[in-house]
C-alpha cells in the first residue's frame, strides 16, 4: 500500500523560467489583437447573403420544376369546370369506344366460347340490358 510519506515530494511539472515576468505583456498583446480584429473584405461580408440567395434560387427552381411537371399544360389555362367536364366526357366514352372497336374484330364463336367459359346465360344478358 502506498503512503503519502513514501511518495516523492518533487513536483512533476515545472514552470518555465521568466514565465510570470512576461505574462502581463503577453496578455496585453492578446487583448489588443482581440480588440482590433482584422477588417473583413467584401467577399467575407457578402458570403452569408450569397448562400441565402443561392438557397432561395434552388428552392424556386425545385418548386417550378415540380409544379410544371405536376400540372399538364393542356389544363393550365382552362377553368376548373371545363377540366371536370372534359374528364367526365372522356371516361364515359372509353368503355363504349373500346367495345365498338373490338367488336368488329371478335367473331360470334369467340363470344359464345367466352360466355360458356364464365357460365353466363343468355337470359342473364337479356335481363341486364
Amino acid at each position: 500500500m502506498n503512503n503519502l510519506s513514501d511518495m516523492k515530494k518533487d513536483q512533476p511539472f515545472k514552470v518555465p523560467e521568466n514565465y510570470f515576468e512576461n505574462l502581463s505583456d503577453r496578455i496585453n498583446e492578446r487583448i489588443e489583437k482581440e480588440e482590433n480584429p482584422k477588417e473583413k473584405n467584401l467577399i467575407q461580408i457578402l458570403k452569408p447573403y450569397m448562400w441565402m440567395a443561392a438557397s432561395v434560387l434552388a428552392f424556386v427552381f425545385v418548386a417550378k420544376l415540380i409544379l410544371t411537371t405536376a400540372v399538364p399544360t393542356d389544363f393550365q389555362n382552362q377553368p376548373i369546370s371545363q377540366i371536370e367536364d372534359s374528364s367526365t366526357v372522356n371516361t364515359e366514352n372509353v368503355e363504349s369506344d373500346f367495345f365498338f372497336d373490338n367488336m368488329s374484330e371478335t367473331s360470334s364463336d369467340e363470344i359464345i366460347e367466352y360466355l360458356s367459359d364464365y357460365d353466363i346465360a343468355t337470359d342473364e344478358l337479356l335481363a341486364n340490358l
